[in-house]
């Protein structure tokens, strides 16, 4: 038995595929590419897959990864290539590789948000005003006792850093964050927070997820 990491885009309308439904894919794709996946043992044995955190729904990404174990010794190449023969539009695998650190090491991600306005000054203005604040309170929900209740969490502590560019129609924000299973900021949140109250001067807006690090800052592989 081989462990396998496969690391693949999501784009395009694929950004709408839930993460449940991404499961689903992937399982199907393995086993119309003839790969031979390890099954797990027990009442209900299933293929092996370890997928990264889920990504918001809407969001586009460049660095999505899940973990397989194989049976034989299929070299890396022909696992991509069987597998993008099978994979639905949008969904497009860019490396197979051994795995070489944990998914549970995953801490910070890229992110790069496009907005896309007619007023691209008055919006930047705006968002650096907010990002540069003392506290980014969002909604969370959590539980005391037995009771469910939402508190008021402030993540600006979780934007390592970000830049601002404009454009003729649209407002380039590239922030890096903590994205991991200890400590996970969703971007669409945090967009949310920080452009409420010019929400009506923004027409669209495109997230992309592009790079996973460990915590050392050293890229995910």
């Amino acid at each position: 038995m081989r462990s396998v990491r496969i690391f693949f885009e999501k784009k395009g309308l694929a950004r709408f595929i839930s993460h449940l439904d991404l499961m689903r894919c992937f399982s199907r794709a393995v086993k119309r590419a003839g790969i031979d996946i390890w099954y797990t043992e027990g009442y209900n044995p299933r293929p092996y897959m370890n997928f990264s955190l889920p990504l918001p729904l809407g969001t586009e990404s460049l660095c999505e990864s899940v973990d397989i174990r194989t049976n034989d010794e299929m070299p890396f190449d022909e696992i991509r290539s069987r597998l993008n023969s099978v994979m639905p539009d949008g969904i497009y695998i860019t490396a197979v590789s051994q795995p070489l650190h944990k998914q549970e090491e995953i801490a910070l991600a890229d992110f790069t948000a496009i907005l896309y306005t007619d007023a691209p000054d008055s919006v930047a203005n705006e968002l650096s005003e907010k990002l540069e604040s003392a506290e980014i309170n969002i909604e969370k929900k959590a539980k005391q006792g037995k009771k469910k209740v939402i508190k008021q969490v402030n993540i600006k502590p979780n934007i390592i850093k970000y830049s601002l560019e404009t454009g003729e129609d649209r407002v380039t924000i590239k922030m890096t964050l903590t994205n991991g299973m200890r400590n996970n900021t969703n971007p669409v949140t945090l967009l949310a927070a920080v452009t409420e109250g010019i929400a009506d001067k923004i027409s669209d807006m495109l997230i992309t997820k592009e790079k996973m690090y460990i915590g050392n800052s050293e890229e995910f592989r």
